[in-house]
């Protein structure tokens, strides 16, 4: 009896953790972010951040739901580390078609600079991922909730929470082991300081 309950409790946290891991998912997360960059930058227009959403979130999103679907990924989440190499190349590819589209608009530097970062991002662990998986959850939740927070120093306590959340999440759903879940959060922090570095150079 004691084994079932335990059992139970277990299946109930690993539901709870996987809900989090939907709810906060890398694509809603960046999206988000795209989508909300004129409120936080004023010389960004909202046509801007809508394009910059299509192909760097939606529309990987949408091609991601079709494999999914086909047979070709076997979760959401790309959780198959062998799985995610071809996921990333198009995605990558799409992004830069963004860029291009974006420069045909005359769009402004922010959210160029935005985007690139999250390319860069990609890139890393793209080649993280040949030898290791690292939580793109992470990496991606940690840079996002570090660019919304920006220099307010006092929403620190809320970035860690944020963290230790989505970190908890992760390992509870058994997706990836703590050590995995510090190298996401390890990129997401180096990408939130080369989009500060890239904001100097073309800003």
């Amino acid at each position: 009896m004691q084994q079932r309950s335990a059992a139970s409790s277990t299946s109930t946290v690993r539901k709870i953790a996987l809900l989090v891991s939907h709810l906060l998912s890398p694509i809603i997360l960046a999206t988000i972010l795209l989508l909300v960059t004129p409120w936080r930058d004023s010389s960004v227009r909202w046509s801007e951040s809508v394009v910059a959403a299509l192909f760097t979130t939606i529309i990987p999103w949408l091609i991601l739901a079709g494999a999914k679907l086909r047979g070709k990924v076997t979760d959401m989440h790309v959780t198959v580390r062998h799985q995610r190499h071809r996921i990333y190349a198009y995605t990558a590819g799409l992004i830069l078609c963004g860029l291009l589209v974006l420069q045909l608009m005359d769009a402004g530097a922010g959210i160029f600079i935005e985007v690139l970062s999250i390319l860069l991002g990609l890139a890393v662990v793209a080649v993280i991922n040949f030898r290791w998986k690292v939580s793109v959850h992470l990496a991606v939740g940690t840079y996002v909730i570090l660019q919304i927070a920006g220099a307010q120093s006092a929403l620190m306590p809320l970035i860690l929470c944020f963290i230790a959340v989505l970190s908890w999440a992760r390992i509870r759903s058994f997706q990836h082991t703590a050590t995995q879940v510090c190298g996401g959060v390890a990129v997401g922090v180096v990408i939130h300081y080369a989009h500060q570095g890239l904001a100097t150079v073309l800003g």
